[in-house]
Parts: C-alpha cells; sequence; structure tokens
C-alpha cells in the first residue's frame, strides 16, 4: 500500500516536472506575424532533401500563401554533413514561392536556432514551423527569447523521431533543471 502511494506521488512530481519544462503550445494567433522561424534538419548525404525537410518548406509555403507572416527566417548550419539546412531548404522553397527569406546558417540544435534567429527577430510576434513531435520542445525553448510565438505544425509520428523527441525532451529538461540549480 505505501508502496503503490509513493509510486503514485513519484508519478505525480515527474508529470508536474514535465509540464513545468514543456507547457502547451501558444494557440496560433489571428494576426499576421512579421516572421515565422522554419527550423532546419540534415539534408541525405548525397544531398537530396530528407522528408522531414521537404515537409517543414511545405508548410512554409502553405503558411505564407495563407498570409499568416510576412519574413521567413530558416535556421540551421552544416550539422550533418557538409549542406547546410537553411540554404537547402531556401532553394527549395524559392523554386515554388517567391517570398522574403533570411537564413541562419551556423545553428547546430534547436536551442541555438532560436538564439541566432532572435539577432535576426528581436522580440517581434513569431510564428514556429516544425514537425507535430518537436514543436513542443521549440515552443519551450521559444519562450526564452520570444514574448509573442506560436506554432504551425505538419504531423509527424515516425517511430524514429518519436525515439529521438523522447531522448531530446529529457535531455532538455536535465539541463533545464541545471540551469535553475546554477550547474549549467
Amino acid at each position: 500500500m505505501l508502496l503503490s502511494l509513493l509510486l503514485i506521488i513519484l508519478i505525480c512530481i515527474l508529470i508536474g516536472i514535465y509540464l513545468y519544462f514543456l507547457p502547451p503550445i501558444p494557440s496560433l494567433k489571428k494576426q499576421k506575424y512579421p516572421y515565422a522561424l522554419l527550423l532546419g534538419c540534415p539534408s541525405h548525404d548525397d544531398g537530396s532533401m530528407a522528408s522531414s525537410q521537404i515537409k517543414r518548406c511545405e508548410i512554409a509555403i502553405e503558411a505564407y500563401q495563407k498570409g499568416l507572416f510576412d519574413t521567413l527566417v530558416i535556421s540551421g548550419g552544416a550539422v550533418k554533413n557538409q549542406y547546410t539546412e537553411s540554404k537547402e531548404m531556401a532553394k527549395y522553397i524559392q523554386q515554388k514561392s517567391s517570398m522574403p527569406i533570411l537564413c541562419e546558417t551556423q545553428a547546430r540544435n534547436t536551442y541555438e536556432n532560436f538564439k541566432n534567429s532572435f539577432k535576426l527577430t528581436q522580440d517581434v510576434p513569431i510564428l514556429i514551423m516544425t514537425g507535430s513531435l518537436h514543436a513542443k520542445r521549440s515552443c519551450a525553448i521559444a519562450k526564452e527569447f520570444y514574448t509573442n510565438y506560436s506554432a504551425y505544425t505538419y504531423p509527424d509520428y515516425k517511430l524514429r523521431h518519436i525515439i529521438r523527441e523522447i531522448a531530446s525532451r529529457y535531455i532538455y529538461i536535465k539541463i533545464e533543471i541545471l540551469k535553475k540549480t546554477g550547474k549549467y
């Protein structure tokens, strides 16, 4: 009985920690965002576009056509190979749409996507574009840089993405706890 109660308390604490560090994604505002931030992901080693890159580019084109933002910022460096994520994604988009695009080419992870892109946009309303699995952690990171943000996503339920995102969320929460305790 006591063991069951302790297990329930532990589960409640873990859920509370999760919800504290990964709050709900803010609702999409009925406004035109000055910027949308398209988060990069790597190309294949031969330079061809990964399916996640294509999906992210397609939602950027869709959101622009719906009039949801003025200027697209694409963030991502050459993380996995020599192909710079943001530049490859910009090429794809420019073949299909003419929209203002700024490329941030140095970011190596989601945190750096926001840190580096903030230098271009400053604290203005921003629309974050990524896969649905990545959006929750992305918005949790965005709150460190932006006061007004939301996400525009495509459905992403690939098993390998789910596993990677679970690990990434654990690492994110661990780093945030270390920051709060002054150990990071």
